[in-house]
């Protein structure tokens, strides 16, 4: 019983907006019919002033038309009205000595206006209240309108009335009135199509919310009832995707033993085989099968790892990345700023440098690596002296399984995903990647990546973070020109 006697608010977006609707017109029509209430009013009061016009002007005439004293006072009487009182008298009722006012001025145009005879008139205007009778507080006539016309003889005919307080600026007053309303309208429709739509901000704001790596949080479903059917969906959708990754992962998990088992057999049988050069060029294949199936599992997996994010120094892992590569002869090496820590999935981030900088030396005889520090992170540049890439082929690098033949042969190995997995996850932490041809020759790819506030870095108990120097040729091979990357 109780729900009948609930109010019933429209259920459905198209509801709710024809009600916002509903309610702004008739507003507006409320405010309509004030303005018109008001506009009617003002032109009354014109017209009463026109009347009152008139009347002294006719009044005044009547009077000046007797020569006795006692008959001029008794036509004043006469003609006096309970909203307009007329006295004869030698003498004005409304003093000369008072200054006029704005609102006498403006009163005494007004009579001019409506009845041009008074404009040659020597008449006097004022309010009592402003004190132009001086008949001081307790007077009866305090408040009322004024008005001394002057007959030819020097004697004064004085009205009196309390019916003319009506506003001089009726017109000025319905524009206000209106863009007050019209204000209040705009206001009024902006909050409820706001509280209206709040739902679907809130949809639009948990889709780019949603993640891989963090549980889903479920969407509050109330609203109308779309909006309520939407965020259903919404949840059943990250449900299931949620479900999707996790049964994909246990798949690559047994897809990952299962095929690193045979290959470890045949590595093993490998090792009986007599003749060293067979046994060299398959244990070559057995580990670029590997390879490829790391890769492999690694692209499949879409940077989707229970690794927990934490404060990372990548100087220091792109340092160990590049002294491997030195260790093992290549032409390498690194330089910039000596400390800068990032927020991230070490084992990722670590992948990502590992591939880029793993292709410089693979593609190219020399190769430099620079980490620097800009107002809105950190920016690694990794160089090389290689063949480089068509400009029309630089997008395209970054799709999964793609190579260039002409300057990535076959010879070199790889499976075409090492760009693919380090742009996915560089920007899986906020960062991007592009690449770019040197001028004189050779590949540029430019790294971005936001730096560790100094909040985050409290927050996880790390000291503070040492100056910046600039660091040196690290790990630089003998017999490499030092000059060779003072253009990175």
């Amino acid at each position: 019983m109780m729900q009948f006697l609930r109010p019933r608010w429209p259920d459905t977006v198209a509801g709710r907006a024809i009600l916002i609707l509903v309610a702004a017109l008739l507003a507006f029509h409320f405010a309509g019919y004030w303005a018109y209430r008001v506009s009617v009013e003002s032109l009354a009061n014109v017209q009463r002033y026109k009347a009152l016009a008139e009347r002294i002007v006719s009044i005044k005439r009547a009077i000046a038309g007797n020569a006795n004293d006692a008959e001029r006072d008794r036509v004043a009487h006469d003609l006096s009205s309970a909203s307009l009182e007329v006295h004869w008298s030698k003498v004005s009722l409304v003093l000369g000595t008072v200054p006029a006012t704005e609102r006498t001025k403006e009163m005494a145009a007004r009579l001019k206006e409506l009845a041009p005879e008074l404009a040659s008139e020597p008449f006097r205007l004022g309010y009592a209240d402003d004190g132009a009778s001086g008949a001081g507080d307790a007077d009866a006539s305090r408040h009322m309108m004024l008005v001394s016309v002057r007959l030819d003889d020097g004697s004064w005919v004085n009205f009196s009335s309390t019916a003319l307080g009506a506003n001089q600026h009726g017109d000025w007053n319905v524009l206000t009135i209106m863009i007050c309303f019209g204000v209040a309208i705009v206001v009024i429709g902006v909050l409820l199509l706001r509280w209206a739509t709040r739902p679907l901000r809130e949809l639009a704001m948990a889709a780019e919310r949603f993640s891989l790596d963090q549980a889903p949080q479920p969407l509050p479903e109330s609203g109308p009832a779309e909006v309520r059917h939407a965020a259903r969906a919404f949840n059943t959708m990250g449900e299931r995707i949620q479900r999707l990754v996790a049964e994909r992962m246990q798949a690559l998990a047994a897809v990952s033993h299962d095929l690193r088992t045979p290959i470890t057999r045949l590595r093993l049988r490998s090792e009986l085989l007599e003749d060293e050069a067979t046994r060299d060029l398959i244990d070559g294949d057995l580990s670029e099968m590997e390879g490829m199936i790391d890769s492999t599992l690694e692209f499949l997996r879409g940077g989707v790892s229970s690794e927990a994010h934490r404060p990372i120094d990548i100087v220091s892992v792109i340092e160990t990345i590049v002294g491997q590569h030195a260790d093992q002869g290549r032409q390498i090496a690194l330089s910039g700023i000596s400390h800068g820590r990032v927020a991230g999935k070490l084992l990722a981030l670590k992948r990502a440098f590992w591939n880029v900088i793993g292709n410089a030396v693979k593609y190219a005889d020399q190769a430099w690596v620079k980490v620097e520090e800009t107002s809105s992170g950190l920016v690694v540049v990794v160089e090389d002296n290689g063949p480089g890439i068509p400009e029309a082929e630089m997008e395209r690098m970054f799709q999964p399984f793609v190579r260039l033949e002409e300057s990535r042969g076959r010879q070199t190995g790889g499976s075409g995903l090492g760009l693919t997995i380090a742009r996915a996850a560089i920007r899986s932490h906020g960062g991007e990647i592009s690449l770019s041809n040197r001028p004189e020759g050779g590949l540029k790819v430019l790294i971005s990546l936001p730096k560790l506030d100094a909040s985050c870095q409290q927050a996880a108990g790390l000291p503070r973070e040492p100056e910046h120097r600039p660091r040196g040729e690290a790990r630089q091979p003998a017999g490499m020109d030092a000059q060779d990357h003072t253009h990175v």
